[in-house]
């Protein structure tokens, strides 16, 4: 295997002039997934700029966007040929997931793959002869190679999984891989001649979209602990040895480099919040409470309706704030990183999402506020993953409601007993289910799910007393958010219906009808326990584009990693940072 490592890369080259780190452009509507053209002299990323998600083009020498694909259906991941003449991306215009072309000199757009099942991450070989990509059903998928004219796909791995996406070495004699088959995100090498894949991650993070740099034998992807992702750059010869090519608190994802591997893209995601409101629903009059300078993003009423926790921004992290709703200064809750707080029927303490800095993963805890005590109550409970979201009081305040992560894209409910301390399932199956909230009489919970089936999102409901769960809304293809079922029947939620999220309710009779006093890009409502009032928050969210130029250079972060490649290519990574097993996906699930 070491001559085959040793025929991978090219010799090293000369480093760039100086290392610069600038912001190209940033788009509202944008989906992200954005690549580099070789040259490095425009992008192509998929955005809603003219409603549908399509591709579009953006020049850096005139900073213009211009438009790619057009039509029905979501044009996603576009990929460059070696010569800039043509692009792969995924689209969804026939019915589902499949690999198309796009010929840049006209526009012309063609098929490439037509299997049943979903076919994505289209990845070009260096010569431009071969395009890899994932197929099959979740759970079953193979990396294929399939001729770039068009022709016979061939699987490249021997068993099915979950494969992820890849991308060429240099030579083209292998992909470099991401898959979720140790439960979380993994980095490997796959020989294209039938040798055993090389592990370069071992699982204990969420890594994913790996892009190899034909300049020096390291490869870029995406990484993720629990929540935010960073470019993580790391050798491939076998020691592990890697660095984040920028540490502040940002959500950096899916990097790709120039054709000479010394500047490397990629995309940021901007989800700040703005303020939090409280809408009266008696009279339809709205009022913030919470200015856009505090960055919150979640909030809760006190049960008499006259005090706000809610979680806001500070330096980078979360932390939870209270604040009268009659006027005056808010008091930062001495809870450490915490996000989520959810204020108990009594009033007398408050449960919330808690995070050590020693530790990345989130835990449930509460706070009392005559005692000024907190309690984290699921430390040492290793089977429960990736709790960060809303959690839920029940009516009579003695249990609460939250999610946990089991294996990649699929999440379970568990109830928490705060009288005994034991946690218990409420769901256990192959979907993705989250952001409980319990019914108002105590005895069924509400959730959103993809347990539709397809990658599809609805509501749903479980009977405590039969377990029998029905359907509330959906499922469908709308993008809803954050269920919540109010005394008189009605079903509140946020949901996307004209290109912003807003804030929605379905009536009983399943008529349902958007509150406008609420504005757009509404997130997180929350309603007070007689529906009377519903407290939430709104976001600003933007896709920025990003170009790290000569990487290579003095004063980059990542420098240091262009150093001796005499050692073969080993099977061992190292050491991560922490071994937790599976971790929260960072992957908007529609997307993987």
């Amino acid at each position: 295997m070491e001559e085959h490592v040793s025929g991978y890369l090219p010799p090293m080259r000369s480093r760039g002039p100086e290392f610069r780190l600038r912001r190209l452009t940033h788009d509202p509507a944008g989906a992200g997934d954005g690549a580099i053209s070789p040259d490095g002299a425009r992008f192509v990323a998929s955005s809603r700029r003219a409603g549908s998600l399509n591709l579009w083009f953006y020049e850096l020498a005139t900073d213009q966007w211009h438009q790619g694909t057009r039509g029905a259906g979501d044009d996603i991941e576009a990929q460059w040929s070696p010569d800039s003449s043509c692009l792969a991306f995924t689209s969804s215009r026939g019915g589902h997931k499949a690999v198309w072309l796009y010929r840049a000199r006209d526009g012309r757009i063609s098929q490439l793959t037509y299997a049943d099942h979903e076919e994505e991450y289209p990845q070009w070989s260096p010569d431009g002869t071969q395009i890899a990509y994932a197929g099959g059903p979740w759970g079953h998928r193979h990396f294929y190679v399939v001729p770039a004219k068009g022709g016979r796909p061939r699987a490249v791995t021997r068993t099915p999984g979950r494969a992820g996406a890849c991308s060429y070495l240099p030579d083209g004699l292998a992909l470099v891989c991401h898959s979720y088959d140790t439960g979380a995100g993994a980095i490997s090498v796959l020989p294209l001649n039938g040798s055993p894949p090389i592990e370069v991650t071992d699982g204990s993070a969420w890594d994913y979209k790996p892009s190899v740099s034909s300049a020096h034998p390291v490869v870029a992807f995406s990484r993720s602990f629990e929540g935010r992702s960073v470019i993580w750059v790391q050798r491939l010869d076998g020691t592990g040895t890697g660095r984040a090519l920028v540490t502040e608190a940002a959500d950096d994802r899916w990097p790709n480099w120039t054709a000479d591997g010394q500047n490397l893209f990629f995309h940021r995601l901007v989800d700040r919040g703005v303020g939090i409101w409280v809408l009266d629903r008696r009279t339809g009059g709205v009022r913030q409470i919470v200015g856009a300078d505090e960055q919150p993003r979640y909030g809760s009423l006190s049960p008499d309706g006259t005090r706000l926790v809610y979680a806001a921004e500070d330096s980078g992290r979360s932390v939870v704030k209270i604040r009268d709703l009659a006027g005056g200064p808010p008091r930062l809750l001495p809870l450490g990183e915490a996000a989520f707080p959810a204020w108990s029927p009594d009033g007398r303490s408050i449960a919330y999402l808690s995070r050590h800095a020693a530790r990345p993963r989130w835990e449930i805890a509460s706070y009392d506020f005559a005692e000024g005590v907190s309690r984290v109550w699921t430390r040492g409970m290793d089977w429960l993953k990736g709790m960060h979201g809303p959690l839920d009081w029940s009516p009579d305040g003695t249990r609460l409601v939250f999610k946990s992560d089991t294996e990649p894209f699929e999440a379970d409910l568990c109830v928490l007993d705060v009288r005994t301390g034991e946690v218990h399932k409420l769901t256990e199956d192959p979907w993705w289910d989250e952001a409980p909230s319990w019914t108002p009489d105590g005895r069924g919970v509400v959730f959103m799910s993809t347990r539709g089936g397809d990658w599809t999102w609805g509501f749903y409901r479980k009977d405590l007393a039969t377990g029998e769960i029905t359907t509330l809304a959906g499922p469908d293809y709308v993008e809803r958010n954050n269920p919540h079922l109010l005394p008189d029947g009605t079903l509140l939620c946020s949901l996307v219906a004209s290109g912003a999220e807003e804030l929605h309710e379905q009536q009983p009779d399943g008529l349902g009808r958007v509150l406008s006093a609420a504005g757009p890009s509404v997130r997180y409502p929350v309603p007070s326990r007689d529906g009377s009032l519903v407290v939430f928050a709104r976001t600003y969210r933007t896709v920025e584009y990003w170009l790290a130029e000569n990487v290579w250079a003095p004063g980059s972060p990542i420098a240091g990693l262009a150093g001796d490649f005499d050692r073969p290519l080993e099977t061992g990574p190292g050491p991560a940072p922490w071994s937790m097993g599976p971790v929260r996906s960072p992957v908007d699930t529609r997307r993987r």
